[in-house]
């Protein structure tokens, strides 16, 4: 997948997203909160959990920052191995363009890997490690379906979002 086209688009996205935060679903987007199936056209997902430790496995935040983590779980509905990337999922928190995180890279067997394979009809729980300001304490968890048909065209799908406070 094209990451930088992946950003873009959830970037462009996020203006509806907040508009439609308390909406359960609307064409193209489908909204969830904490403990929320949402199901996309290649896997199950849900944001278990969401905390705000002020370490993390000895991981500590920048200055002027907050560690977010996220207990995600994700099941394969497709009918085929899927690869995946932490960079599926991303943290927002506003409408700006640096109001966004990636997930930090994993350190230790609980984080969701850099990249990854999820097997036909495998469940996975994984957290996720985010910094976001100190400041900030309402966040959404992101997937957009891309995808390349069988002709080779790219194509976006349903844009997804966990809604939750920490």
């Amino acid at each position: 997948m094209k990451r930088i086209a992946k950003l873009t688009a959830l970037l462009l996205a996020l203006a509806l997203l907040l508009a439609a935060c308390n909406g359960k679903s609307a064409e193209g987007k489908t909204t969830g909160e904490l403990g929320d199936t949402l199901k996309t056209m290649f896997f199950d997902f849900s944001v278990d959990e969401a905390s705000s430790p002020a370490e993390y496995d000895g991981y500590l935040p920048a200055d002027g920052n907050r560690l977010v983590v996220c207990t995600v779980t994700v099941a394969n509905t497709f009918g085929e191995t899927l690869p995946m990337y932490d960079t599926d999922f991303q943290l927002q928190w506003g409408s700006g363009d640096a109001d966004f995180a990636w997930a930090v890279d994993a350190f230790n067997d609980q984080l969701m890997p850099l990249e990854w394979e999820l097997l036909t009809g495998d469940t996975v729980t994984y957290e996720m490690l985010f910094e976001a300001p100190a400041d900030v304490d309402r966040f959404m968890l992101v997937y957009l379906e891309q995808y390349v048909d069988g002709d080779g065209n790219e194509g976006e799908g349903e844009l997804f979002n966990v809604n939750f406070s920490v």
